[in-house]
């Protein structure tokens, strides 16, 4: 139930080259290593991509709402904890008292079933709360989402890049020139917005 779901958002692209190269030349660096690829720099019109994992692992949003949730499934776990234990201390107290002859049949009968009402309540209560930390999980999610890409187009509005692909660690983009990655610009916007608006 503690298991934390690393949020992250993928597109399956495949980009082929089209076009002329002539644009690229007279972008990039004159001072690249012989035999690497030139370092481009990302111009109004291009294909730019994010690595979304480092994204949401420095956006300050997902780390403080991450903490909230991981209280909230502590608390929740201790306190079913705390009824589990005193359901089972209650139910090994009622076999000693039958096993000392302490409680008539009827009597044991009755506790027992009184036990197995409460054993219910309990499972109940597990799969409701499991339920609820699950819906608390997912508006996380969807607020990160959220943040992430209502910030991304107020970024795009002044850069008019034609895309922006999110990569993650299993991505099919198998190589991005470094000069297009945007996410340490999209990572400082993010925060310094999330700061502004707390």
């Amino acid at each position: 139930m503690k298991k934390i779901f690393i949020f992250t958002m993928t597109m399956s692209l495949i980009l082929s080259s089209c076009g002329s190269n002539s644009s690229n030349i007279e972008r990039t660096t004159s001072d690249s290593i012989q035999g690497e690829l030139p370092v481009l720099k990302a111009e109004k019109g291009d294909i730019v991509f994010v690595r979304m994992d480092s994204i949401v692992n420095n956006f300050d949003m997902y780390h403080d709402l991450r903490r909230v949730y991981e209280d909230d499934v502590t608390k929740a776990e201790n306190e079913m904890k705390t009824k589990v234990n005193t359901f089972q201390r209650d139910a090994k107290s009622l076999q000693e008292k039958f096993d000392k002859g302490l409680l008539t049949r009827s009597q044991a009968e009755e506790e027992q079933s009184r036990l197995y009402r409460r054993q219910q309540s309990i499972e109940e209560e597990q799969v409701k709360l499991r339920n609820e930390l699950g819906e608390k999980e997912m508006v996380l999610l969807n607020q990160i989402q959220d943040a992430i890409m209502t910030y991304v187009n107020k970024y795009n509005e002044e850069k008019a890049y034609s895309m922006i692909i999110s990569t993650t660690g299993n991505s099919t983009v198998l190589y991005g020139n470094p000069g297009l990655d945007i996410t340490h610009d999209i990572i400082k916007g993010l925060n310094e917005e999330y700061i502004k608006n707390r």
